[in-house]
């Protein structure tokens, strides 16, 4: 089966409490001079049609990154699942590949394998 990418919105889950990060933001750290988040959605964006970032922090500094922020609608940062929950209702396409803020090199191919 082939989607076409247009049909396919990425999602960058960055919402987390950073509870093994010494509560820093993860998504926000930076990792050969870019944050984390920023390389995970340079990556991916290209993948589909749309790219939202899902944060319940710093929401300003994920937004200057150029798109759209998504946070929690579940009270007390449920985890990854309350972030696509949370984006689902943002969604415009049938299809939404996630990917993690800490993964600056995901492969540039991720969506269509």
């Amino acid at each position: 089966m082939t989607i076409d990418p247009g049909e396919i919105t990425g999602l960058v889950l960055a919402g987390g409490r950073g509870r093994r990060m010494d509560g820093a933001d993860k998504g926000l750290l930076l990792f050969r001079g870019r944050s984390m988040a920023e390389q995970a959605a340079k990556r991916l964006a290209p993948q589909g049609g749309s790219l939202l970032i899902s944060a319940n922090r710093n929401g300003g500094d994920y937004a200057r990154l150029g798109w759209p922020v998504i946070a929690d609608v579940l009270p007390d940062q449920a985890g990854p699942l309350a972030g696509i929950h949370a984006t689902l209702t943002a969604c415009a396409t049938p299809w939404l590949a996630t990917v993690p803020c800490d993964a600056p090199l995901l492969p540039l191919d991720l969506v269509s394998r």
